[in-house]
Parts: structure tokens; C-alpha cells; sequence
């Protein structure tokens, strides 16, 4: 999680940078599209979103009539702060919702363009729109590193396996397991593990039910050697722990050999 949410800031970022050095107003607003088209879809930051328009509703009324004054002071900075971010993120929304229509109808509605141009002209557009980037950027990114903060400290000593990044973290040592989205054997043994038997951690794994599970392998008892290549699909997970923790764990996963061969995890580690 903490890899998504550096990624999501990089590219906020990235759609910021563009902006500010882009002098073309027709791209500036491409680029505006993006943005919040990127917002719209990444799943952690709707999540955020949608956090803070919850967190404006509770507080945009007004206080009660007996709402002590200290009281009365910050629900009206609370409101303050949160219409400013509205405000700056739909002058984003509006460009957005424009380019979409501009874009739904191939550039045949030129009015449309000439509108949204003539609406953002002003003098002082251009440092409108850099500071609405600004505004939601800080506020968006304030949140991911809450979020980021509250993971670290829940997983910091924990075991478990990223299956999106295919990363094995053992008591907050990291080991890579594939790279480039590659699907590997030891990727799916530890999936079979992790995933699809989660709430089974301290189980014996059969090669028979990951040979059937996991490979699709339906004949698995009618090979005599068909146990060789789980045996050594561990052994290869065991040595990439081994190297990668610089030989601090040994013994993450011990599994044996034979048709009746099976895998599991050493529980001092769980």
C-alpha cells in the first residue's frame, strides 16, 4: 500500500509540473482532464474524496445558537477551510466536465472551447488554476500520508504477501518475489499461501492441492516425480528469502519431499 500511495503522489505531481510549464492553453486544459480524470479513477483517492465531502457535510451548517464561542471559532475555520477546497477543486471540475463534452463531440462544438477559453482568460487565471493544483494536491496528499502512517505502524511487523507487487514481507523485511508483472511458480505457491488460503496461515500446503489449485495440474498423483518441481519451486523461494534478508531468515518455509510432499510456514514468523 505504501508503494500505491507514493506512486499516486508521483503522479499528481507529474500532472501538476506538466501544467505549470505547459503554455498552450488548449493542452492546459488536456492536462486539467487528465488530473481529475486520474482522481476520479484511482481507487485511494475517490476513497479520500469522498472522505471529504463527508467531512464538509457534518460541518457546513451553521452552530447551534448556545455553541460556546472557542467552539463557534473552529466550526467556522473547519467551514472556511473546507469551502476553500471545494472551490479550488471545482475550478479543476468545471475545465474537466467542459473538456469532456469537447472531446465526446471531437472538437465540432467550438463554442464550447471558446466559452470554457473565454472563462478562464482573466489575468489572474493562470494563477488560479496553478493554486487549485496547490489546494488539492496539499489536502489530498495530507491524507495519503495519514493513511500512509497508520499502515506502516498496523503492518510494520507483520507477515504477509502483496500479491499486486508480488512482494513478500516477513516481520517488515522485504523480499521480491517476481518483477515486471511476471506471474512466477514461486509467486503462485506463495499466492496458494497467502491469498487464497488467508485465514489458514499455520496449515500444511499439499504439492497435490497447489498442483491442482495453482498449476491446473489434474494428474499430479499419477506422476511419481510430479512432487520434484514444488520441492524445487520452495527451495528457490527459500534461497530468495535467504539472500535477500542477507541469510537473517532461514527458515521462513520448511516443506518436505514426496508424493505426500507439502509446504508450510515456520509459525515464529507469524
Amino acid at each position: 500500500m505504501k508503494l500505491v500511495i507514493q506512486k499516486t503522489k508521483e503522479n499528481m505531481l507529474e500532472f501538476t509540473q506538466s501544467f505549470s510549464v505547459e503554455r498552450n492553453t488548449f493542452q492546459r486544459f488536456v492536462i486539467v482532464y487528465k488530473y481529475v480524470s486520474f482522481l476520479n479513477k484511482e481507487p485511494i483517492v475517490k476513497d479520500i474524496l469522498q472522505k471529504i465531502f463527508n467531512d464538509t457535510a457534518k460541518i457546513i451548517g451553521e452552530p447551534d445558537v448556545n455553541t460556546d464561542e472557542n467552539e463557534f471559532l473552529k466550526v467556522k475555520g473547519d467551514v472556511i477551510l473546507s469551502r476553500e477546497f471545494w472551490t479550488y477543486y471545482s475550478n479543476l471540475e468545471i475545465i474537466h466536465g467542459k473538456m469532456k463534452q469537447i472531446q465526446q463531440c471531437q472538437l465540432a462544438d467550438k463554442p464550447e472551447f471558446e466559452q470554457l477559453s473565454k472563462l478562464f482568460s482573466k489575468p489572474y487565471s493562470e494563477k488560479m488554476l496553478t493554486l487549485s493544483f496547490e489546494v488539492v494536491n496539499s489536502e489530498i496528499f495530507n491524507r495519503l500520508d495519514q493513511a500512509c502512517f497508520y499502515l506502516e505502524d498496523e503492518k510494520e511487523n507483520e507477515t504477509y504477501f502483496d500479491e499486486e507487487k508480488s512482494l513478500l514481507f516477513i516481520k517488515g523485511q522485504k523480499i521480491i518475489i517476481s518483477k515486471h508483472d511476471k506471474i512466477t511458480n514461486a509467486h503462485k505457491i506463495l499466492k496458494h499461501i497467502f491469498i487464497t488460503n488467508k485465514d489458514n496461515l499455520t496449515d500444511d500446503f499439499f504439492f497435490a492441492e497447489i498442483a491442482m489449485d495453482e498449476f491446473g495440474e489434474m494428474n499430479y498423483k499419477d506422476n511419481d516425480q510430479g512432487w520434484e518441481k514444488y520441492r524445487v519451486i520452495c527451495r528457490f523461494i527459500k534461497e530468495k528469502i535467504i539472500k535477500q534478508t542477507n541469510g537473517k531468515i532461514k527458515d521462513f518455509i520448511i516443506y518436505n519431499t514426496g508424493k505426500q510432499g507439502r509446504v508450510k510456514l515456520n509459525k515464529k514468523y507469524l
